[in-house]
């Protein structure tokens, strides 16, 4: 082997080991790695470095190959095509550029959105600090993963991962209030991302990094419903979308399998860390809830039997709340002016309290009565998220049980 060749080896080499391990599909493979902080480090960050060092030896190699004398060989030739091989596949399927997260979002408005994506499609919507609404198509936030809201004065991300079908918004604040993000890799099923200012890897499910004691996020208020329910809800609102690029027709495709995102299929795509807990089916849409380190989920089941589940839980009075012919699930703090509330319904979409007859909607809004203007605080959770990866999260969750003395228990 000559030194060109040798050289070219090595270029080739570097390349790979640069490019490859943040690819999707090998990713698959290097995913609990890009979840760690130092991986994603390595991953991300200094993968430009191998990358540029590797360039640099393949042009050295070339140069000593034009300058030998004689011509390329059929080893120069096969290793040129491979690292040209790897840099296509590096910049068709790296997760850097495959999931670019959305710092300059468009909005429409919910008409709009009706007319050009119809009344069933889903939408995640998001309630900020101001209480205004916003609401993001679910189907166009598979890719980006990530869509920031920076107007007004309450700043949020918005983020979304189909494999759980999980979304949650976190408050752009403290030490992420101006995020430097790349999307790095699915941990159990679930989103990971990398925030290059804290050098802390972040994972959706646990509402923070890795390490809990660190950088952990503030939810907000997210619910996922159609376009009909949220236009009944927020006829005034926004409601995101972007416009279609070059990548989509093919990577929309490849993340929206049916056999990934079907309640029916058992299909998963990364392999659980605890294992797959049979007490409920695998891809069971649950509403879930966690306060001060305990948790405990809400079936779609139980919502249907019930609209109105009044709940006590980690010493919080709460109302899961279903509307909209189940297409809305909500969470509150029932407790008002430090006054527990029970509630009965009252036609479609609202319920009176016990205490005062007033009249409250889905939104949480007294409408009626003695308590008029009063509201209901939200309860961030993860809304209609499938049972497997919630599971695998948080290990042993509880799940409700409507039978009273259960509950007293």
């Amino acid at each position: 082997m000559s030194s060109a060749e040798l050289i070219a080896l090595i270029a080739v080499l570097l390349f790979a080991v640069s490019i490859l391990p943040g690819t999707l599909g090998i990713l698959l493979m290097t995913s609990k790695i890009a979840a760690k902080d130092w991986g994603a480090r390595l991953i991300y960050e200094k993968a430009m470095l191998g990358a540029t060092a590797a360039g640099v030896l393949m042009v050295g190699a070339w140069i000593l190959v034009a300058t030998g004398g004689g011509g390329p060989s059929l080893f120069m030739m096969g290793a040129t095509l491979v690292f040209l091989g790897v840099c296509i596949f590096g910049f068709l399927m790296h997760t850097k550029f495959l999931f670019q997260p959305v710092t300059n979002p468009l909005y429409m408005s919910v008409d709009e959105a009706l007319q050009k994506f119809g009344p069933d499609e889903e939408v995640i919507g998001v309630i900020d600090d101001e209480g205004t609404a916003w609401a993001y198509v679910a189907r166009l936030a598979r890719r980006p993963h990530i869509v920031e809201q920076n107007e007004g004065k309450s700043p949020f991300m918005m983020t979304h991962c189909i494999l759980a079908h999980s979304s949650m918004a976190f408050a752009l604040e403290d030490k992420v209030a101006r995020p430097d993000i790349t999307i790095t890799s699915a941990l159990a099923n679930n989103l990971v991302f990398y925030e290059k200012n804290t050098k802390c890897s972040i994972v959706q499910a646990r509402n923070g990094s890795l390490n809990k004691g660190e950088l952990p996020l503030r939810m907000m208020p997210t619910i996922a419903v159609s376009l009909k329910t949220w236009k009944a809800m927020y006829p005034g609102s926004k409601i995101w979308f972007r416009k279609k690029e070059w990548r989509d027709e093919f990577y929309l495709r490849l993340l929206a399998r049916a056999d990934v995102i079907d309640p029916k299929s058992p299909v998963m795509v990364y392999p659980l860390t605890h294992g797959l807990d049979e007490r409920l089916p695998m891809k069971s849409m649950v509403t879930g809830i966690e306060i001060d380190g305990q948790s405990r989920v809400y079936t779609m089941e139980h919502s249907q039997q019930n609209p109105l589940i009044q709940d006590q839980f980690a010493g919080v009075d709460l109302l899961i709340a279903a509307g909209y012919d189940n297409d809305l699930i909500q969470v509150f703090d029932r407790t008002v002016d430090d006054k527990t509330l029970s509630f009965a319904a009252d036609g479609e979409n609202h319920f009176i309290d016990s205490q005062t007859s007033s009249k409250w909607n889905m939104q949480g809004v007294c409408v009626e009565g003695p308590m008029k203007g009063k509201n209901l605080k939200l309860v961030p959770h993860y809304n209609k998220m499938f049972w497997y990866v919630w599971g695998d999260y948080h290990p042993g969750t509880e799940i409700y049980d409507p039978n009273p003395a259960a509950v007293a228990a």
